[in-house]
């Protein structure tokens, strides 16, 4: 039973995410998820309380497979660049096999409608980063500047170089998709 569950509410948030970064949150209505996952929209409600809870929902299931795919390979023995090119390199990659999950991040990531409890467990899926940030920084290797404007600035760059891969009209191949990594951390540090 708890399984069949699990597929319902998975299959929920599959259409969500397909159909949002189709047509948005306001050309999405609950009724086409349903369609979409091919369950009824009663049974979206048993799940979740609302559409908005949906979304927090969606967003936490998006950014933990983010998290768990960005740290893979990654070892607090490395020195703090070569982290850095892995951390950065995984989210790329990520993007880049999951465009749709990246459209919906891009429109919900600042969103009202994601609650500060969500942002927060967002965040706290992050706490390694985080730490190589603070690492960095004790190590003197990033540029003076607030923290938060040091991971904007990687992480808003790394997207941009996503979107020129996924969108752009230039032809990036591996080595230059690491050679724009390396350029990432580049801009941050000292």
């Amino acid at each position: 039973m708890r399984e069949k569950i699990q597929n319902k509410k998975a299959a929920a948030l599959q259409a969500t995410l397909e159909l949002i970064s189709e047509q948005g949150f306001q050309g999405t209505p609950m009724s086409q998820i349903a369609q979409r996952a091919n369950i009824g929209v009663g049974t979206i409600y048993r799940y979740f309380s609302s559409k908005e809870d949906l979304i927090n929902a969606l967003y936490i299931d998006v950014k933990t497979r983010l998290a768990q795919y960005t740290l893979r390979n990654y070892s607090m023995n490395r020195d703090v660049h070569a982290s850095f090119l892995v951390l950065l390199r995984n989210i790329v990659d990520y993007f880049i096999d999951n465009p749709a999950e990246l459209l919906f991040m891009e429109q919900y990531a600042n969103s009202p409608l994601i609650t500060a409890a969500t942002h927060e467990e967002g965040l706290r899926m992050f706490a390694q980063v985080n730490y190589l940030f603070e690492r960095a920084k004790t190590e003197n290797l990033l540029k003076e500047l607030p923290m938060e404007m040091l991971s904007t600035l990687a992480y808003g760059a790394t997207i941009s170089l996503v979107k020129l891969w996924l969108f752009g009209k230039v032809e990036l191949d591996e080595p230059t998709l690491d050679a724009g990594v390396d350029a990432i951390w580049d801009a941050i540090k000292r």
